[in-house]
């Protein structure tokens, strides 16, 4: 088999990881009215689920990105799935609160464990198309993403499966573990042990060009969050289903992984620089749109905002890759894991903030979709080239 053949199969094969395992990390956003409604639960105390899905599946990212820097990514890679898989279909039968919250922490552990590890060997399996490679990579992340509150919701719902046989679902990351472990084997240097490296040595001489990327990322991550989260109180606002909730979101989400391929291939033509400013410039304003429309705009808003808010993951990561080579697990888990841990801290009070308004999900969504400009402005500080 040749080398690019070779090449191609790693990318899918990761990819498909990538996609099962974002599958099981968004089953819980369609389910959040069913939870609420079980648990009584205020948007304050739904922000903290999100909050604790959001340090687990994303803040862990750091360490998890940072040890496979230094000894095997492999492990990490193969291993995600499957803890996922196994954790995140419990959700279903969590007899309260506080056991939900722990099948997501436990669950979440899995989802970073994969994720920096998967990026950054994605991201060198063709080193000479490193956007379109991550361009993929990422999107089919996001398709798994946006498939997820489907199908939660229709095991959850369906008479014949239900919440007590959701569990069965876990074979799915479990398979794909298998083909990651015999599809996907990293090069020599990523089974020997490196030497010995702080992290802060590692990232020191592009500390402000990371700490500008790392800014940006939380801004828009907590609006990405906030959106994905709260959509589905948004659809029980209007008085709509459960599954209209799981297919807005799943619009939604298979929109930003358009624009997340787009932006992979975009980077091409455009600087990367430009692409960050253009499309949070745009997203903003369609974000906001799609809050106070409904019917057919409601939709081609809720594209165009998908589209907008993503087209920039691409030119992030790579910006990130490049700047600390030596490190590329780590820089993916500083730009997919701790700027969307921060994040997902911030988000934890647009809930509060829904409170505020008597539950009105409406006006903390609204304030959230700002962010991107402050992540503009931000942008304007990266170098040219």
């Amino acid at each position: 088999m040749n080398k690019s053949k070779l090449n191609n199969i790693g990318v899918s094969i990761i990819a498909l990881g990538h996609g099962v395992t974002d599958l099981y990390a968004n089953f819980l956003a369609a389910l959040l009215p069913v939870f609420a409604n079980k648990f009584s639960l205020s948007k304050t105390s739904i922000g903290v689920i999100i909050t604790i899905i959001g340090l687990s599946g994303s803040m862990f990212q750091v360490v998890f990105g940072y040890i496979g820097d230094k000894w095997s990514r492999r492990f990490f890679i193969i291993i995600g799935p499957t803890i996922a898989g196994i954790f995140m279909t419990l959700i279903g039968i969590a007899p309260s609160y506080f056991a939900l919250i722990f099948i997501l922490l436990i669950g979440g552990l899995g989802v970073s464990s994969f994720h920096p590890h998967a990026a950054s060997t994605a991201g060198n399996v063709v080193s000479s198309k490193r956007d379109s490679s991550l361009g993929i990579f990422m999107a089919v992340g996001t398709v798994g993403y946006a498939i997820g509150p489907l199908v939660a919701t229709s095991l959850m719902s369906s008479p014949s499966i239900g919440p007590a046989k959701m569990p069965y679902f876990s074979f799915v990351g479990i398979i794909t573990s298998i083909l990651l472990y015999i599809y996907v084997v990293p090069d020599k240097s990523h089974y020997q042990k490196q030497e010995t490296e702080n992290i802060f040595r590692i990232i020191r001489p592009e500390l402000k060009l990371l700490s500008i990327l790392f800014v940006i990322v939380t801004f828009r991550s907590t609006t990405n969050i906030v959106f994905v989260n709260f959509m589905s109180l948004l659809i029980q606002q209007r008085q709509l289903s459960l599954m209209i909730g799981a297919v807005v979101l799943f619009i939604f989400s298979l929109s930003t992984a358009l624009g997340t391929f787009l932006g992979g291939y975009i980077s091409r033509w455009i600087s990367r620089r430009n692409i960050l400013i253009y499309s949070m410039l745009l997203s903003s304003p369609l974000l906001i749109a799609m809050l106070y429309t409904d019917g057919i705009l409601f939709v081609i808003m809720l594209i165009l905002s998908g589209i907008m808010i993503s087209c920039a993951n691409p030119a992030n990561l790579a910006l990130a890759q490049e700047a600390i080579p030596k490190g590329a697990s780590t820089a993916s888990s500083l730009i997919m894991g701790a700027a969307w841990g921060i994040a997902a801290i911030f988000a934890m009070l647009f809930g509060v903030i829904a409170d505020l308004f008597g539950g009105n999900v409406v006006p903390a969504m609204s304030i959230s979709a700002t962010l991107p400009i402050l992540a503009v402005i931000c942008s304007l500080a990266l170098p040219k080239r």
